[in-house]
Order: structure tokens, then C-alpha cells, then sequence
């Protein structure tokens, strides 16, 4: 490599050339005097007035922590050894705008033995979120320093090599003293080579350029004869000796490969090498535009217990084969594609996606599917497949028709598995009505978080003493959406199925715990399983109670039987948790689900409420009558007190109460109602 001394052209224009090009600043710190120098593009990189003069304290206090201890620690690292530095780093300006610059340094010993510490830094705010973006940054900053990525290279007006960066010779795989002096053709494939000299005359010519001061990617040959994708940027200075041609370089090899690796899995499955959902609905957009089209689901039945029993290896061959198969079955017309986890989607446009042969072509794989296969273990295993298929008419959007056939795959799932179910018109209203569900209860509970005004509300149903006067109540939870109230079973099953029931039961506490620090009277609140079971539960329940300073003892949380069905020493857990605490326990919709009395008996269960349809029927026969009246008894023995529900008559009523029944809720007292209309019928 040439000393600096030797360059046709000065260090300093060099630099001041490269600064500007790079939009980059050079310091140089004398470790002796500790004295700092900064150059102009620097002052202005970091917003300081150029007559403000700069110490190292200041330029460590433009950079916030963590970034000023990486600072202090390159300069530590070069003074014991390490030949230079790079990294990338946060500095706030002295004007305070927050920027992201790369950051280079060296030490360099005077033949005297001074130690000095130079370096570059470089504004990549605006670069930083793009590959080409931070090449060219990257590139820029080699013209400072020799010892990082990109290789720099100077030529003359006549292309001939001045100067070849260390950087260049790995690049290349030449030494500075194998090029220098040498046309530049020598780095170059034709039909680069062969041009280049008429281009450069051209060029100085007539002024027009197409490269100069601009990057662009080229292919270059190495020393062994390699021809490979660089990066090259170049710009160009006058000089003492003439014009000069700066050059700067970067093998972009492994960057192309990357690029092409993600350009391949972003339309095609890794494992199967099938073309993905993205692909497919590209090509189903353009199939649609022209013709009718055929689009079949295929889901693989209980795949995930290959995994788990067999291992992941197991089922990446299971994946494999099935691709294999339906590869080899479908028309070569048509397009396979693997979309997530163990679905594959195919599709054919007219006139080769006939209904009856598309359906045999279907039932064919079904059949060879269900035929056994050897693993590379050893272990013989057997698939079937569930398949929904629809046919969709020229003009239709790629996701509808992709939708149609996968509410088909759902059907087939929920019909039984290993077989096929076309798409019919009432197959998706169930699942599109889900989905409107779905969005609509997140965008609530998304209000709820933040404030906004939410379309849920909490109701209010009276229970009565045996004297008929208000006792206490129930909460019930309704959902006032698109001006039009939404019956909680309709809503309910989706928030539990997705989890959302858990906020959804939180905010009803937190309606139900003021009611009962203001009238002083028991509320019951409704709790699925899967929030009793959540593990934050009890301690929800707490912490909310206690911000409302509500009392405990007024709180019956209801149950169903079916929550006994679950872990029962974690139930047990959580109701002795809570129930220590005050916490009353009310067992719903008693004698509808799976009543185990013994459990019952270990469990802190104060109350029993009596079905509605028990309460309904006892009036229709004398043997519903004798069930309600042993339901009664049975709990007057077990202690616990009795609400029945659905007291619709007078008749009801009174024959309940007399019965020795607690407390009465129904239609007959009071309707459910908003909060604010209930507490005015306490006024009342």
C-alpha cells in the first residue's frame, strides 16, 4: 500500500474531497496535550459554532449513556492494542436534535513516538433504516480509514491506478504494488473492460456522466478470475498532477446472496420448496381477472401429535410427503402452495378446474394419503387429510375465494376429518360474523384501555327477601354496538374462545365494586373458568375491591358446575384464597351441569341458585315439582342459602318462598336494567 506522502494528491484535499462527498467529520485527539481537533464538517455534524473550540469532555457529553462509555471504552482498547474502531452510536447536538452516527477511530504514533487518536464520524439518521443506504455510508467512511470495509481506489485521467486501499487488496485478492500503475480495466469483466476506456474519454470530453458522484452496482473480477456483485461510488477531485477518479468499492457478494435468499422465501416455503400463500394469491389475482377458478384447502388431521410424540424431524418429513403427493396428484396446470403450519392450498383456473373431475382428482388424494409411510426413523406412521374446496367465478378477489375454501376446510374439521366438503353460501356467515365479533370486541376493550367511551354496560337484576324487598342483585354484562344491543350469549363464547373475557370480567368488577360500596348490598358477579382460573385472578379481585374500598363480605362471585370439571385443587386454592379474604361464593345455574357433591362439600360455596328451568317446570308436573322441592331440601341440609331464578308469577313466588327459598329473582320483581335506572328503584 502507498505511504500518504507518496499520493499525487494531498492528504488534506483528500480528506476535505471525501467529507464533503460522505457527508462526514474528522477529528484528530493529541493524547499528549489532550488537546481535541475537530474539522468544519464535524462542528457542523454536531451543531457547535466553529468558534466555540472543542474539548474531549465536551465531545464525550454529546453522547447519552450507554454510547459515551462505548466512546471511552475504543479509546481504552486502541491505547492497548487494538488497531482502530467502528460502531454505530446516539449523539444529541448542541442544539439538542437527536442523530445516529457512525463512529471510526485509530492511534497513530508519530515517528517520535506521539500518541494520537483520528477518526471519522458520520451522520446516518437519515441511512440507517436501508441496506443501500448504510453500503454507502459504510463505503464513504472507508476513504478516511483504511482498515475498515470498503476498499478505496484512486485513479488518473487515463485510468490508470494511483492508489489501492488495503481494504481493496482483500477485496480484489491483488497487492497495492500487483495494480498500481496499471489500467483499472484490470479489475473489470468485459464488457466493463472493453468500454471503459472510450467511456472515460467520453466522459472528459464532454462533461456528461452517468456514475459520478452517484453509486450504483457493477460486477468485478478477482484476482483468481471470480466475477462478483460490488458496490461502487465515485467521485472525483482536481489535483496538482490533474484530475482524479476516487473510487470506493464494497463486495456486496454475500449481500446479493442474502438479498436472494430473502427474495425466495418471501414467495416460497423453506422446507417444501412449494411456492407460499403470497405467491398463490398473486397468481390467483391474475387467474381471476380472466377465467373461473377452483381453490381446495388441505389440512393435515391431527398433525401436531407427530411433533410431539415423533419430534419436529418426524414432522418436516410428514410435511415433505404430503407435498410431494399432492404435487404429484394435481393437474401440472395447477398451482400448490404451502401456506402455515401443516396447510397446503392448491388452485386451478378454467378450463382445467371442472367440478366433478376436480373432486375425483380430490378423493384420488384422500386415498393415497391415507396409505402408510416409513420415516427415516423407522417408524411407520398413517395421515389423513380434511379438504374444503371452492369454486369461485371469474372476477372474484383472491382472499374471498381463498376464504370460501377454507370455510369448507372447517366445515370438513368439524364434520369428522379425512374427507371433503365443497363450499356452500351459509358455511362462511358463521365465521364472518366471529371475525366482525372478534375486531369489534378488541376495538372495546382497546377504548377501555384508553379511556375512550365503551359500548359495554353493566346491568343490574334485583333479588327480593323473602318479604319481596330488594336484597341484593346480580350483574350482567350487555354490549350496546352499532346501536344495537347484543345479547351476551351471541358475544360471550368469542371472548372466552379468544381470551378477552378476562379484561371483559375485570371491567365488570370494577362497575360492580363502587354499587356495593355505595348501597351497601350484596352484588353477584358472573366468572367463566377460564378468568377464574387465570392466574392473576385473585389478586385482580383484591386489588380491585380495595381501590373502591369496597367490602369483600358484599362480593358473591358465581360459578358454574362446570368450572369443577377443571383442576380441582386449584379451584379449591383459589376460592380458600379468597373466600379467607370475605369473598362469598355462589354455585349458578345448579343441577344443569355436573353436580358433584362431594367436591361441593370441600369447596367454601355459600350459596346455591336454582336453575330457571327447574323453577319453570315444578309448575307443569308433580315429578318436576318433587325434583325442585328435593334440590331445596338438599341444600338446607348442606347450610347454604338459595336463590332461584326466573320467577316469572306470583304463583312461583310465593310457593318458593314459603318453601323456605332465600332470595327470588325474576321478571316478576324486576327486569335487569342499566345501573343508574337500578339504583333510582332503591330510591324508591
Amino acid at each position: 500500500m502507498m505511504k500518504r506522502s507518496s499520493w499525487p494528491v494531498s492528504a488534506e484535499q483528500l480528506l476535505q474531497q471525501t467529507e464533503v462527498l460522505t457527508g462526514s467529520g474528522s477529528w484528530c485527539l493529541n493524547l499528549a496535550t489532550n488537546q481535541l481537533l475537530w474539522s468544519e464538517q464535524t462542528y457542523q455534524l454536531f451543531e457547535r459554532p466553529l468558534d466555540n473550540p472543542i474539548n474531549l469532555d465536551d465531545a464525550l457529553g454529546y453522547y447519552p449513556d450507554p454510547f459515551r462509555a462505548q466512546v471511552l471504552q475504543a479509546i481504552d482498547e486502541a491505547l492497548t492494542g487494538k488497531e482502530s474502531w467502528q460502531f454505530e452510536s446516539k449523539i444529541i447536538t448542541a442544539k439538542g436534535q437527536v442523530k445516529w452516527v457512525k463512529n471510526n477511530g485509530a492511534l497513530y504514533r508519530t515517528e517520535a513516538g506521539s500518541p494520537y487518536l483520528f477518526g471519522s464520524v458520520q451522520d446516518i439518521s437519515v441511512t440507517n433504516d436501508t441496506l443501500n443506504q448504510l453500503k454507502q455510508s459504510s463505503a464513504s467512511l472507508n476513504t478516511v480509514l483504511d482498515n475498515i470495509l470498503d476498499g478505496v481506489i484512486t485513479i488518473d485521467s487515463y485510468g490508470i491506478i494511483q492508489g489501492f486501499s488495503r481494504p481493496a487488496e482483500r477485496i480484489f485478492g491483488y497487492r497495492a504494488d500487483e495494480v498500481l500503475g496499471k489500467n483499472i480495466k484490470l479489475l473489470m469483466p468485459n464488457p466493463y473492460a472493453r468500454e471503459h476506456d472510450q467511456y472515460l474519454a467520453n466522459y472528459l470530453s464532454t462533461g456528461k456522466r452517468k456514475i459520478i458522484g452517484t453509486g450504483r452496482e457493477v460486477n468485478a473480477r478477482h484476482k483468481d478470475g471470480t466475477i462478483f456483485p460490488i458496490d461502487l461510488a465515485v467521485s472525483e477531485t482536481e489535483t496538482h498532477e490533474g484530475k482524479r477518479f476516487i473510487g470506493t468499492v464494497r463486495d456486496i457478494t454475500q449481500q446479493k446472496n442474502t438479498a436472494e435468499r430473502i427474495e425466495f422465501l418471501s414467495y416460497f416455503d423453506r422446507l417444501t420448496g412449494l411456492p407460499n400463500r403470497v405467491r398463490l394469491l398473486e397468481q390467483l389475482e391474475q387467474w381471476l381477472a380472466e377465467a373461473d377458478v377452483a381453490v381446495g384447502c388441505i389440512n393435515i388431521d391431527y398433525f401436531r401429535r407427530i411433533n410431539t410424540v415423533l419430534g419436529e424431524r418426524a414432522g418436516d418429513e410428514a410435511l415433505q410427503h404430503v407435498a410431494r403427493t399432492i404435487r404429484e396428484i394435481a393437474l401440472k396446470e395447477a398451482i400448490v402452495a404451502k401456506d402455515l403450519g401443516d396447510r397446503f392450498i392448491v388452485a386451478c383456473r378454467a378450463p382445467y378446474c371442472e367440478p366433478e373431475s376436480t373432486v375425483a382428482r380430490i378423493h384420488e388424494l384422500l386415498a393415497t394419503i391415507r396409505e402408510p409411510i416409513t420415516l427415516s426413523c423407522g417408524t411407520d406412521i398413517h395421515l389423513t387429510i380434511s379438504v374444503g374446496v371452492a369454486f369461485v367465478s371469474r372476477y372474484t378477489k383472491a382472499n374471498g375465494a381463498l376464504l370460501n375454501a377454507e370455510s369448507a376446510l372447517e366445515n370438513a374439521r368439524q364434520s369428522g376429518r379425512d374427507q371433503v366438503q365443497q363450499y356452500r353460501d351459509k358455511m362462511i356467515s358463521s365465521i364472518q360474523q366471529d371475525y366482525r365479533l372478534e375486531n369489534a370486541l378488541r376495538r372495546e376493550l382497546a377504548n377501555i384501555k384508553t379511556g375512550k367511551a365503551s359500548g359495554f354496560e353493566c346491568w343490574l337484576q334485583s333479588k327480593v327477601d323473602d318479604r319481596y324487598r330488594i336484597a341484593g342483585a346480580e350483574a350482567l354484562i350487555r354490549w350496546r354496538h352499532d346501536n344495537e344491543l347484543i345479547r351476551p350469549d351471541h358475544f360471550i363464547p368469542v371472548a372466552e374462545r379468544l381470551g378477552l373475557i378476562i379484561p371483559i370480567g375485570e371491567w365488570m368488577l370494577r362497575q360492580v365494586a363502587p354499587v356495593i360500596k355505595a348501597t351497601g348490598l350484596p352484588i353477584a358477579w358472573n366468572v367463566s373458568p377460564k378468568q377464574f382460573l387465570h392466574e392473576q385472578f385473585a389478586d385482580t379481585v383484591l386489588t380491585v375491591m380495595r381501590e373502591y374500598n369496597a367490602p369483600l363480605s358484599l362480593l358473591f362471585i358465581e360459578i358454574t358446575e362446570n368450572l369443577l370439571l377443571h383442576d380441582h385443587d386449584k379451584v379449591r386454592a383459589i376460592m380458600h384464597q379468597l373466600n379467607r379474604k370475605g369473598v362469598n361464593f355462589s354455585l349458578d345455574d345448579f343441577g344443569t351441569g355436573y353436580s358433584n357433591l362431594r367436591r361441593l362439600q370441600l369447596l367454601p360455596v355459600s350459596e346455591l341458585k336454582i336453575d330457571r328451568e327447574f323453577v319453570q317446570n315444578a309448575f307443569e308436573s308433580h315429578r318436576d315439582r318433587n325434583l325442585l322441592d328435593s334440590m331445596i331440601l338438599m341444600a338446607r341440609h348442606m347450610r347454604l342459602s338459595i336463590v332461584a331464578e326466573g320467577v316469572e308469577t306470583q304463583l312461583q313466588a310465593d310457593y318458593l318462598r314459603d318453601s323456605g327459598v332465600d332470595l327470588l329473582q325474576g321478571f316478576h320483581f324486576h327486569k335487569p336494567s342499566p345501573i343508574p335506572d337500578w339504583l333510582q328503584t332503591l330510591d324508591n
